[in-house]
């Protein structure tokens, strides 16, 4: 079909309106498909000309709103931070707070696992993301917490930190290699709701194991208030 002028020119500035956009607007489709991108390419395998053609924005624009490639990096981390860490908010156990923030990002998020594990192969190093992972933080807290909650099974315990770092590795481990640990443990035909429900109790258990059941208030003496 053939456009008239006044057609073309219509599309071009549309197309115009769509390539600039408002800031806001123009910073939420970049960091959109830069996640995508970082987690399917990685850090060093995506341009920031990559970017802004698959979010339909100006390079100029991503350049000058986000900064570089590793500012935009640091931009996507910190997007995701605060979704992960509400849904751990009030949680009584390491073991809830942990399955909740796993959730989330399995559900919402997935690209955002991915991309972590990503830049972890490229060993992009950890100063380079210039965040605490609040998330994570307060995963540790309630770990660290819960296993001092019993002072006589503390000392037999790991360390939470590490309990922590086992819990995450296994998630995004997982996450990035879905597909291939499917096949290549034959699970193919099994309903993907199922395997779900059997990592979640995996990666539940690993803090059922090695905490107490509980997280009990310590009293001045060091004695657990029930």
């Amino acid at each position: 079909m053939q456009l008239t002028s006044g057609q073309e020119g219509s599309k071009g500035q549309r197309t115009g309106r769509a390539r600039r956009g408002g800031r806001t607007q123009v910073e939420e489709r970049a960091l959109v498909a830069a996640q995508r991108l970082f987690a399917e390419r990685g850090l060093h395998g995506t341009t920031i000309r990559d970017i802004a053609s698959e979010a339909g924005v100006s390079h100029a624009l991503v350049h000058r709103y986000l900064g570089s490639k590793e500012d935009i990096l640091v931009a996507v981390i910190k997007r995701n931070a605060t979704p992960v860490l509400d849904r751990a908010r009030g949680a009584a156990t390491a073991r809830e707070a942990g399955l909740s923030m796993f959730r989330e990002l399995r559900t919402t998020s997935p690209d955002y696992l991915k991309l972590l594990a990503r830049v972890s192969m490229e060993h992009v190093p950890f100063e380079a993301t210039r965040h605490d992972f609040p998330a994570l933080r307060q995963l540790i807290e309630i770990t660290e917490r819960q296993a001092r909650s019993d002072p006589d099974e503390a000392r037999k315990l790991p360390e939470p930190r590490v309990l922590v770092a086992a819990f995450v590795a296994l998630a995004i481990g997982w996450t990035i290699s879905e597909d291939w640990l499917v096949k290549g443990t034959g699970l193919s035909e099994n309903d993907p709701a199922s395997i779900g429900a059997s990592l979640e109790r995996i990666l539940a258990s690993l803090f059922d194991a090695n905490l107490p059941p509980e997280i009990h208030e310590l009293d001045e003496d060091g004695a657990t208030t029930r």
